[in-house]
């Protein structure tokens, strides 16, 4: 568009009372929201949650939204999703879901992507970790399972998720911590490793509260242990590791909205008012308390300097647990 033209445009939105901003403009029409893991992970419940509550606040006007498409793409531990987004359009109509595993998997395997990859959109939240344990189980405790994995060492099965994720770096610290053995199981999603759980072909399993918290409900798994604080009604007594006296023990999982490099700062914003518009809805709200979530939004650079610290501390973590 020609200099003279911008002119013209807000020449006429000025006499016409209107203001026109190519980020009213978005978006237009659905927008495809990628995340490296299988439906019922926590990163998946997370976009859907997300989805449902945009439909309803647009509804009521707070904001504009026609509608996500969420892709699950599990491969390459994460690098098959990634890789994906970072070669579409940056025009807002490809995003990328993500948790901590965009940060931990590079790290683990050597990859050429990672966050630096992407345009930073948002952090929306804290998401809660746990370890659980089939609902038969003979441990009723934390400490029961890793004298256990202590005494019999190699014996124990515990899910950790695909290499580079959040729960296999948190299950090598437990290993290097306690100077105990188990095998680390890998899953390309939380939902899949909660069902193996429940099965009861695993021994344990380090994950999101949200992607267990259903079989938490029914008892067809305990929840033993917390790596960070879980404020959920009926889950007040699951202690936290620092209760348990291992502070030292320090696993946060984040979760957010990136887009291919390079996007426009207009259609970033207006995806960060979307973002915060949904926080009104009431299904969101329902969401967030029932998964202890830990609502905490940062944009632009802030949410780049989050991701490079905590880089910075699971890079320190992998390297301590693997010597």
């Amino acid at each position: 568009m020609s200099r003279k033209l911008i002119l013209a445009v807000a020449l006429v939105s000025f006499f016409t009372g209107t203001t026109t901003f190519a980020a009213t403009d978005y978006p237009t029409r659905t927008v495809e929201v990628v995340y490296h893991s299988s439906i019922g992970s926590g990163g998946d419940i997370m976009l859907r949650a997300m989805d449902q509550a945009l439909v309803s606040v647009a509804k009521e006007g707070k904001t504009k939204h026609v509608g996500w498409v969420i892709n699950n793409m599990p491969g390459g531990s994460g690098a098959r999703a990634w890789t994906y987004v970072s070669r579409a359009k940056p025009d807002g109509y490809t995003l990328l879901g993500v948790s901590s595993t965009i940060l931990t998997s590079p790290l683990m395997n050597d990859m050429d992507i990672n966050y630096k990859s992407f345009s930073p959109i948002a952090m929306v939240f804290i998401d809660p970790m746990v370890v659980a344990v089939p609902g038969n189980s003979p441990y009723n405790s934390f400490t029961e399972l890793i004298e256990a994995a202590k005494k019999n060492p190699g014996t124990q099965n515990w899910a950790g998720g695909v290499a580079g994720e959040l729960g296999v770096v948190a299950g090598l610290e437990v290993q290097k911590y306690f100077e105990c053995k188990f095998n680390l199981v890998p899953f390309e999603g939380g939902g899949d490793a909660a069902a193996s759980l429940m099965g009861g072909h695993l021994d344990a399993a380090i994950g999101e509260f949200a992607e267990l918290a259903e079989a938490a409900r029914s008892n067809k798994v305990k929840i033993i242990a917390c790596f960070n604080d879980l404020n959920v009604k009926g889950f007040e007594n699951i202690p936290t590791m620092a209760e348990l006296g291992h502070p030292q023990i320090n696993i946060t999982k984040l979760r957010g909205i990136l887009g291919p490099k390079d996007m426009e700062q207009d259609v970033v914003d207006a995806i960060v008012t979307q973002i915060r518009a949904m926080l009104d809805a009431q299904s969101f709200k329902d969401y967030v308390s029932a998964n202890g979530l830990i609502v905490d939004i940062r944009t632009g650079t802030d949410f780049t300097r989050i991701m490079e610290e905590q880089t910075d501390l699971l890079k320190n973590s992998i390297e301590n647990s693997l010597k």
